[in-house]
Parts: structure tokens; sequence; C-alpha cells
């Protein structure tokens, strides 16, 4: 086997490793806040919750980025080289010195696995996205457009309302649910949709939901479940202001529910979010309270800063423990 493919090895071991102690301080996050978030106001919340599922991503990208950059800084200051200071054995996560031998097979066996096994899940992931948006390309096509109200209706006496598409969402109401509100209750049923539409909601829980290869399985589920919960509050409030009566957002919740309660997405699922199929008891409890005070999440910000640049201030210890680790792995 070439050299370089050797050092892919170590490359790919080396961010697989950071990935999964992404993973676990994910988990760790999930595990420090989850009572607290209820506390927060719903958009606050929401960001958390994003934040959370892409940390496994943003920690493996800091780890490796610090573990490479001696090497990096090496190819525009060759005299940064520090690799002639080891022995031949040694692993090298360095672009210009390339390791003479791999990993062991165990270890090579393991990341064929892991590789496979995530871009497995991301591919059936990928599908469902495709045969959803298919379906939805379908109910665009026979549905009504109503341009005054903004929604697409769905010529059918079931009760359906949903907001669906990823990059250019659309929100669809059927016949039926639109004749049996009333009109403040229709008012308080767009102004949510609308707000799912504008916050690209569907976006952001089908990157999430793809996310969760990343995470331990308990810990993607709840992701998945809060953020999509999140979500709903957010709307609610956004309702709520529109209108300006928390109680009669609460009530349009639970007569939408009684409705669809029989009415479920099926292959839209991946591409859509539904009015009253989520979290309804939740919903409600939080629109008869007091409205949570907002937080901003600027400490949350300047926390990872700071710990990226303790990361990359501590790049050649880093680099160092990382090939002494590799090494370990090679022999």
């Amino acid at each position: 086997m070439s050299p370089g493919l050797h050092s892919a090895q170590f490359f790919l071991l080396a961010a697989v490793v950071f990935l999964a102690l992404g993973s676990l301080l994910s988990a760790l996050g999930a595990r420090v806040f989850a009572s607290r978030l209820s506390r927060w106001e719903p958009r606050a919340r929401h960001r958390f919750l994003v934040l959370l599922a892409v940390l496994p991503i943003l920690t493996a990208l800091a780890l490796m980025l610090s573990a490479s950059l001696p090497s990096l800084l090496s190819l525009v200051v060759p005299r940064l080289d520090h690799c002639a200071t080891h022995d031949d054995g040694h692993a090298h996560l360095c672009f210009i010195h390339l390791p003479r031998s791999g990993i062991h097979l165990a270890w090579v066996l393991g990341l064929v696995f892991v590789v496979s096994h995530v871009s497995l899940r991301a591919a059936l992931g990928a599908l469902d996205v495709v045969r959803a948006v298919r379906v939805l390309g379908a109910l665009a096509r026979t549905g009504e457009p109503r341009h005054e109200l903004g929604v697409t209706v769905i010529e059918t006496s079931r009760p359906v309302c949903l907001t669906a598409g990823l990059l250019r969402p659309r929100v669809f109401l059927s016949r039926g649910l639109l004749d049996s509100l009333g009109e403040e209750e229709r008012a308080i049923v767009l102004a949510h949709e609308r707000a799912h539409a504008r916050r690209r909601d569907a976006l952001v829980a089908s990157l999430v939901r793809a996310l969760g290869v990343f995470h331990l399985p308990p810990v993607a589920r709840w992701l998945v479940r809060e953020l999509e919960i999140a979500a709903e509050q957010a709307c609610d409030e956004d309702a709520a202001s529109a209108v300006g009566d928390r109680i009669a957002v609460a009530s349009a919740i639970l007569r939408v529910e009684r409705a669809t309660r029989h009415v479920v997405a099926g292959r839209l699922a991946p591409v859509a979010v539904a009015f009253g199929q989520c979290a309804v008891e939740r919903r409600v409890e939080s629109l008869l309270a007091e409205p949570a005070p907002s937080r901003s999440l600027r400490g949350v910000a300047l926390c990872l800063v700071a710990a990226l640049v303790g990361v990359l201030g501590t790049s050649a210890g880093l680099h160092h423990l990382t090939e002494s680790l590799l090494s370990v792995v090679a022999h």
C-alpha cells in the first residue's frame, strides 16, 4: 500500500476519534441542559439544540485543524518541521513525511464499518427526502394556489394543515379544514404556518435528523423531538403576537389536533411540519403560562470561541499527542 493511503488511514482514524469525542460532549451537554431548556423561550432553545446537533462536527473540525496545524505551517516554513525528531516507527500526521506503514488491520476493518454505516444511514435518509420531494411536487400540482391567503388549497375533505418544502417551503391546507375554521382560527393557523415557512423549520429539522448519525442514538432522538417542539412553540408565539390572544392560539391548537388526530404526514414527513400533531399538551401549557423571558446565546458563543482559541493554542501538544496515540494503534 502506498504511503499516501497509509497517511489517509491515520487522518481518517483521527477524524473518527474526534467525532466520537464531539458526540460525547454533545451527550454531556444534553444531560446538563435537558432540565433547564424547558424554562428557555422557544427561539433560544431551538438555536441551542441546533448548536448541540452540530457540536460533533464542530469539535472534529476544530481538533483536526489544531492537530494538523504544525504540519500545515511546516509546508510554509520548513524549519518548523519537527518530524525529523521522531524515529522511523512514529506515526506522522503530516503532509510532508508520509508514514511507511498503516494502522492495524482490525482498525482498518473498524473504519470501514463506521464509514459504511454512516454512508448507508445518510443514503437512506437522502432517499426518504427524495421520495418526499416527489410526493410534495405531486401535491403542489394538484393543489390550488390561494395567493390572497399565501397557501395552496388541497381539494379534499380530510383535514390537512402543514408546511412542506426545504428550500422553498409552502403552506398546504385542505378544503375541508379551511372551510371548518372560523375567521380567527384561520388567521392563527396561517400565522403559525407562515412562521414555519419563514424560519425554514422543515429544512433545519431535516439537517438535524441527518446529523443524528454522529450522535448516540438516545441523544439523536432527543434532539429531533425537542427541536420539533421548540419550533412549534416558537411559531405558536408568533401566532399569538399576530392575533394578540394566547388563549385563542391554545384553543386553535386543540381544535386542529382533534380534527387531524388520525391524519399523518406520511411520506411527506422528512420535508414537512404539521400544525396539530406535535406535543400539543406542552404547547398549550406554554401558551397558558407567562411568556418566558428572551435569552441571548452570546455567552455560549463566547465560550465556543474561547474553546476554539484554546484548542488552536495547544496545537503543538495536540499534534504530538495524536501522533503518539496513532503510533500505538499502528503497532
